[in-house]
């Protein structure tokens, strides 16, 4: 259906090359970003860009990887938007007890454990800034089918790619099935997240099947876990008019990849 993302995915994986032993650092790996937006990540600070503001989203992904190709693919499509983040989880005294690959399969299956995502929260704008329930509801299936639910899988291997499907109820777009696949290659372990099905918003429609993708990419370094956030949008006006209310998507779905990255940043702490 959107044939550069289809290609970026085909020549990435084509010429990935597997695991390489010597991780590079975070300022090899991050290149475009100033001394003290690397300072910044170390620190624990969190950097985003949203194309909608005619910001760069690649510049915030690790150089030559999945999501920096996915990213430079997409922010000049003039039919889509997308916004991004970056953040920094330094090696915990657990992951630092692991070899290179035994951390790379952990996080691999980190990123499996999607029944965890209930009980995530977001800032809401409608709360008046207030913390609330981003996901009530979440699960593995073993099909397109919603009552297919089935137990997270855990792996005693990483494949370079694989694909399923997951159950998530949504506190503002409801429920939805969305297709869940997986990338690894190189240092990265890269999940995109598709939903099958039109979102909803108070019934009415805000975006198309198939025209959301929100990434989680997490790419190990020196120093420690790189996580990169993005969200892409296509053949979609970023604001949605429904009844009284605009819903403003491009910060939706920031919060959504936010609360991607906490959930996944909380997992391996």
């Amino acid at each position: 259906m959107h044939i550069k993302k289809t290609t970026v995915l085909l020549l990435v994986l084509f010429f990935a090359v597997f695991p390489a032993f010597c991780l590079s650092s975070l300022r090899d790996v991050l290149p475009e970003l100033t001394d003290a937006q690397i300072q910044s990540l170390l620190e624990g600070g969190t950097i985003e860009a949203y194309t909608v503001g005619g910001e760069k989203t690649s510049v915030l992904a690790p150089t030559g990887s999945i999501a920096y190709n996915m990213a430079f693919d997409t922010e000049s499509l003039d039919y889509a938007f997308s916004e991004a983040l970056v953040s920094f989880v330094p090696y915990n005294d657990r992951y630092k007890s692991m070899s290179r690959d035994e951390s790379y399969l952990e996080v691999f299956n980190t990123m499996q454990k999607i029944s965890t995502l209930v009980g995530i929260t977001y800032r809401s704008h409608s709360s008046g800034g207030a913390q609330e329930v981003l996901f009530s509801e979440a699960s593995m299936l073993s099909s397109s089918n919603k009552k297919d639910k089935i137990a997270d899988p855990v792996y005693t291997s990483v494949s370079q790619r694989s694909s399923a499907y997951a159950y998530l109820k949504d506190s503002r777009f409801g429920g939805n099935v969305y297709k869940v696949e997986y990338y690894a290659y190189g240092d990265e372990i890269f999940l995109e997240i598709t939903n099958t099905k039109a979102m909803k918003y108070m019934g009415f429609s805000c975006v198309s099947a198939g025209a959301l993708h929100m990434y989680v990419d997490a790419y190990l370094t020196e120093e420690g876990i790189l996580v990169y956030g993005l969200a892409v949008v296509y053949n979609q006006k970023p604001s949605v008019n429904v009844l009284v209310t605009t819903v403003d998507l491009p910060t939706a779905f920031m919060k959504r990849i936010t609360s991607l990255r906490n959930w996944f940043v909380q997992a391996v702490i």
